[in-house]
């Protein structure tokens, strides 16, 4: 995982990057919605809930802030968090 920070003139920018399995085309536009899972069938494999993401985003948009993701099905995911600077 590789975490990058930047000082722009929108914001404060924060980028999250991992080597993971990448999300399926088809499930990214719906990756921040609460309770989503991109492949139930790694339900029994892996814990959760599928409210992670959109608990992430519910707090970058409670700070004014908006968060979007760019990911490459076997080559990972890269999350971008923009904040304003007060």
């Amino acid at each position: 995982m590789t975490i990058r920070t930047a000082s722009e003139p929108t914001g404060i920018k924060i980028e999250i990057e991992d080597s993971g399995e990448g999300i399926p085309v088809d499930a990214l536009p719906r990756i921040f919605e609460r309770f989503y899972r991109a492949n139930p069938a790694r339900d029994k494999v892996i814990d959760g809930v599928g409210l992670g993401l959109s608990l992430v985003k519910w707090i970058v948009e409670e700070h004014g802030g908006t968060i979007t993701a760019v990911s490459r099905p076997g080559d990972g995911s890269c999350f971008t968090i923009v904040l304003p600077q007060d």
